[in-house]
């Protein structure tokens, strides 16, 4: 019979392993307005980065080139500005959307 002790099993699982949990870049503007009026799935800049970019949808690139301007949060937090946003989430990199008021959801831009 062969016993193991609770020592032999590993208390974590190797990082590689374990689900790492992404972030996201969202403008200040959007956070303090209440509102994401833009947002698109960039190619993520490290391993723990999900590549989303939440934006009000009127800032400059000069804006966002402002570290002071843009927070990092993680993309399910922005639910609670747009529930909506739960529809989009899973989508690839290189999607970006734009909310449409008038359906109330978030319509893809296709060029």
């Amino acid at each position: 019979m062969n016993e193991h002790s609770k020592d032999d099993v590993p208390e974590e699982r190797p990082q590689d392993e374990q689900k790492v949990k992404k972030y996201a870049f969202v403008s200040t503007r959007a956070l303090k307005a209440d509102h994401i009026g833009y947002c698109y799935r960039d190619e993520p800049e490290t391993k723990i980065d999900s590549g989303w970019r939440f934006l009000y949808g009127d800032e400059s690139e000069e804006y966002l080139d402002n570290p002071s301007h843009v927070e990092v949060v993680y993309p399910e937090e922005m639910l609670s500005i747009n529930p909506a946003l739960d529809l989009i989430l899973a989508a690839p990199t290189g999607a970006e959307f734009e909310w449409d008021e008038d359906n109330q959801t978030y319509m893809e831009i296709v060029d």
